[in-house]
Formats: C-alpha cells, structure tokens, sequence
C-alpha cells in the first residue's frame, strides 16, 4: 500500500460511521441515477432477458458503505465490494445484513492495485465478472490508468465497466463548478480533480474497454454539508466494455 493509499485509507476509516448521514442527499441522488440508468449500463439482469437464468457476478470496487451494491443487488446473482478502509467494509457487511442480502453481498478489505494482492483474491469467485463499478472514488486513486487496467481483467468478455465521478471543470458547459474542487479536509487524498468525457473515453481505450463507450452528466447535483455551508457537484456516469 502506497503512503497516497495509506492516506485514502486512514480517512474513510474515520468517516465510515458518519458517511452515511453527512452525504444522505447524495447518496439518494446517485442510487435514484444508477437505478434510472440501469438498462443504459447493461442488458444483462437477473429480471432481463438476456440475463435470464445466468449467474450475473458483480464487482464494486472502492466500495464504501456499499451504496450501488445496495441498489443493484436486487438484480445480480452476487455482488462482491473491495476498499482498503476496514471500517468501511465493516459498514458494507453491515448495510447488506440491515437489508438482509448478506447471502448474495460481501465485503473485503484489500488493496486489489496493489501487486501484492493474497492469492485468495486470485480465485475464480473474484474473477469473470459481467461488471465493475467504481463509484465517487476514481478521483482519489493515485494512478486511475493503472487501476483501470488492473480492475478490467476481472471482467468477462463483454463485461461492462461503469465510473461514476465528478465531472471536470473544462468538462462542464452546464454553470454546476463552482466548488465542485473544494475538497477540503479530504483535500490531501485527491489525486485528480475531475474527468471530462473526453479524459473517460480515453482511461477506457487505455485499459482495453473499446465497446459501446457512453458518457452521460447526470442533471442532478450532489449536495453535501461541509463546515455547516450547503455545496454541490456535477458528477457524470461512464460506461464501456470489454470487448
């Protein structure tokens, strides 16, 4: 685990148990997107026909509380979620029991971009997945190529990759960025501040996801409280696939 790592690490340890009620708003905002854009993600769910009577394997990655494992879990046959915050993956088992889907979601504590992943992590039940999310996080990984790269070949053939994150400030032409890069105390495990549509297409090519590219700003801001001020976010929803 790298010392930007190890940052990233300490902090969602000391936010998981208040994540949820600081950024309620969020988090509602973005499971009502997700949901919404289900069928523009994939074709493939437990209740599509094209994913009739097949084991849909979801991976969430950078995790948290688990809030679009929650939200897709009714439609996949199992949903496993990664963050390198114990606290974190404490409150994502936990959230999956409170809604009792603990039998088909799990959480795991571990570094997957690092090389120096446990063999067990290797197995096939951590592989051949039909989809990778990564969701409000890219923007705190040190080196998003690379970890797209990595993350990629545990998808199927034509496994779907999907990012949500915030939008960059020369990617907006809707008035949204004022403060969309006052990241305050977090300030110190963000790496990169923001991705535009053009920066997405390109990470994809980059990490073999050449299929059915889509970008989409979601018309919904993402507010959250900080230092009792009300701010917001553009944030964005890509999607590509493994060919």
């Amino acid at each position: 685990m790298t010392d930007f790592t190890e940052a990233n690490r300490k902090y969602f340890d000391k936010m998981a148990t208040e994540y949820k009620d600081r950024f309620a708003d969020s988090i509602k905002t973005l499971s009502e997107q997700t949901l919404k854009h289900r069928l523009w993600l994939s074709d493939q769910w437990l209740d599509t026909e094209s994913g009739k009577d097949k084991d849909i394997k979801m991976l969430e990655y950078a995790c948290g509380p688990g809030l679009i494992s929650m939200t897709l879990a009714p439609y996949v046959s199992q949903v496993i979620g990664f963050d390198v915050s114990d606290n974190m993956i404490d409150e994502f088992n936990r959230n999956a029991k409170s809604i009792d889907i603990s039998h088909k979601m799990i959480g795991y504590k571990a570094d997957l971009l690092n090389t120096s992943v446990p063999d067990e992590f290797a197995e096939p039940n951590f592989t051949d997945f039909n989809m990778v999310t990564v969701s409000m996080a890219l923007h705190h990984f040190e080196y998003p190529q690379e970890a797209l790269q990595t993350l990629t070949k545990r998808l199927n053939q034509n496994g779907v990759f999907m990012i949500i994150d915030i939008l960059s400030r020369s990617g907006s032409d809707h008035g949204h960025g004022e403060g969309n890069h006052e990241f305050g105390e977090a300030a110190h495990t963000v790496k990169t501040h923001g991705f535009s549509r053009e920066d997405m297409q390109k990470l994809f090519a980059g990490a073999g996801l050449t299929k059915d590219f889509k970008y989409e700003v979601i018309p919904e801001l993402l507010i959250f409280h900080k230092d009792e001020k009300k701010h917001n976010i553009t944030v964005f929803i890509a999607r590509a696939q493994r060919p």
